[in-house]
């Protein structure tokens, strides 16, 4: 057996290094029995490692990508975007600055990809942290900081982007963060992890699930971060990202508006019972019908997390690949459990059943048969019309919809679409 020997100063430089990490986490100081308070970063960048002569280094802060293999998809931008998320905690007792993280190519060591994330209301939200502990459904950039409490954990969201020829074969991350010693002195760490895959699996290929034009994806991928990318949670003890590509489409008339009279009525949205086909064969799994509509802008709280989806079908695509049409009409559905699928067959109409606050149809490819206990997949359409992209940020974009105010849409690059799947705030046309 072959047993690597190591010198007496390479062995005390371990053994000082970790005896400054458990000096970090279990000093208590005045200063730790106070409420942090979240304030503004440093500009200024440190490159610190804890271990300058060796790989192995020692830090405060714990991280991993919520779902591997990371998946590329290209997007109606043109670009190819790997979106996903990071796991953050703070390992230490004190309160952690997250002063830089870095994407890296795995294998050239060289910065990679353009990170655009951007908060419902349009805030810059790239590199900052939504800490658990603040999570609700209606999150706002206030909510997203640079800073992350002793023992707190949060979530980085990520769209990095790439021209087809550009996209890395692995994805590594450069983290620095730093906190202010008893002295006050500030320390620095900065650490980088393994390489995360980026998966060359070709991407889904699906047909339209709905039929006519003005579908605006109001909740989906991309770098305007959406509800359905803050479904990142815990679920039966793990992780996980059911909707980082989910769709939610809602049907707008000429005008881009939403409805037309009365705005509690479901049959008042133009998308209210039109046909809801499914975009690949398969098989159908599950399906559940009954539920009743919500009162439009008017959510009901449910007390099951298994009524969030409303009346849905659950179509397994092949192993490891599964549809999801959720919010459907009560007494709509068409298909029952086991039943064979083609490509374009009705499974029931538009509703606003279960988690919804308006008629629409939920969408997302997922790796297991739960909507919730699952991690997204991309798809791309095979093809669409892009009608063009409802301008300005997206909570006031959805709420000027709900008062009656038609979309402002840019529809300056509107044409045929193939093998692309549409992001946060396009408006499409299927067929």
């Amino acid at each position: 057996m072959y047993c690597k020997t190591f010198s007496v100063q390479a062995i005390a430089s371990f053994v000082m290094a970790m005896l400054a990490l458990a000096s970090l986490t279990n000093r208590v100081s005045a200063e730790e029995h106070r409420v942090a308070r979240l304030h503004g970063v440093s500009s200024q960048h440190y490159a610190t490692p804890v271990l300058t002569a060796n790989p192995l280094m020692v830090s405060p802060i714990v991280w991993s990508v919520v779902s591997v293999p990371i998946h590329p998809v290209k997007g109606t931008d043109g670009r190819v975007h790997l979106v996903y998320e990071i796991n953050v905690r703070n390992d230490s007792r004190y309160l952690l600055d997250l002063t830089a993280i870095d994407t890296l190519d795995g294998v050239t060591g060289q910065p990679t990809g353009r990170n655009q994330v951007i908060s419902s209301d349009g805030q810059d939200i790239n590199g900052k942290i939504r800490p658990f502990a603040l999570a609700n459904p209606t999150q706002s950039s206030v909510d997203f900081s640079n800073q992350l409490g002793p023992g707190q954990g949060g979530v980085i969201y990520f769209d990095l982007t790439y021209a087809a020829s550009e996209v890395p074969q692995c994805i590594k991350h450069r983290v620095t963060v730093s906190f202010q010693k008893t002295d006050g002195t500030t320390q620095a760490y900065t650490t980088e992890d393994e390489c995360t895959q980026v998966s060359r699996a070709k991407t889904l290929e699906i047909q339209a699930p709905l039929e006519g034009e003005g579908w605006l994806n109001v909740n989906g991928s991309g770098s305007i971060i959406s509800a359905h990318r803050y479904t990142t949670q815990a679920t039966n003890g793990a992780l996980r990202s059911p909707e980082h590509f989910a769709i939610d489409f809602v049907k707008l008339n000429q005008q881009g508006k939403l409805y037309s009279g009365d705005q509690n009525d479901n049959a008042s949205y133009f998308g209210y019972g039109l046909n809801v086909r499914s975009a690949t064969s398969g098989r159908v799994i599950e399906m559940l019908d009954g539920m009743p509509n919500q009162i439009p802008g008017h959510l009901v709280p449910l007390p099951e997390v298994s009524q969030l989806a409303g009346n849905y079908v659950i179509v397994e695509i092949s192993p490891g690949k599964y549809a999801l049409y959720a919010h459907l009409a009560p007494g709509s559905v068409k298909v029952k459990q086991g039943d064979p699928l083609g490509v374009g067959q009705l499974l029931g109409k538009l509703g606003n059943s279960g988690n919804s606050e308006a008629p629409h149809l939920h969408f997302q490819i997922m790796d297991s048969a739960s909507p919730f206990n699952t991690n997204g997949l991309p798809f791309v359409l095979k093809r669409m019309s892009y009608q063009g992209h409802a301008k300005g940020a997206l909570a006031p974009a959805i709420d000027s919809l709900f008062q009656g105010i038609g979309a402002d849409v840019d529809d300056s690059e509107a044409n045929l679409r193939k093998l692309q799947m549409p992001l946060t705030l396009d408006i499409i046309r299927f067929k």
